[in-house]
């Protein structure tokens, strides 16, 4: 790891954030599930777009560590799970892909909620 790709992912990470706080501040609290589906959309559409120029060698890994990894990552909580779950499809299979989305849709609520119930109830004590 070197100090440029530290520098690059922390300088797409923070206009990552900044263009994601930007997207919840747009849309108003009752619409907050539909900004995040069009961020994690557009996200995820977008890292699929730099990792596939990328591996047809027309995109430096640069690139990738300031806009894929810093940028995206930082914008959307499902770009990095999408290509993920797409790599795992194209190399171990659908079963696999399937497995994999279950554990993850499952999962992250299962584990937000417990993590939700943990802290209120160590906050109420």
């Amino acid at each position: 790891m070197s100090v440029n790709s530290v520098f690059l992912v922390a300088l797409g990470g923070s206009v990552g954030a900044v263009l994601r706080w930007v997207a919840d501040s747009i849309a108003p609290v009752s619409q907050a599930p539909i900004a995040t589906l069009f961020v994690n959309l557009i996200g995820s559409f977008l890292l699929g777009a730099i990792m596939a120029t990328y591996s047809l060698g027309l995109t430096s890994k640069e690139s990738v560590q300031l806009i894929g990894v810093g940028l995206l990552g930082s914008f959307t909580t499902m770009s990095t799970y999408a290509f993920q779950t797409l790599e795992i499809g194209n190399s171990a299979g659908i079963a696999s892909m399937a497995i994999y989305m279950s554990f993850t849709a499952l999962g992250c609520p299962l584990m937000a909620l417990g993590g939700w119930r943990l802290a209120s109830a160590l906050a109420s004590h």
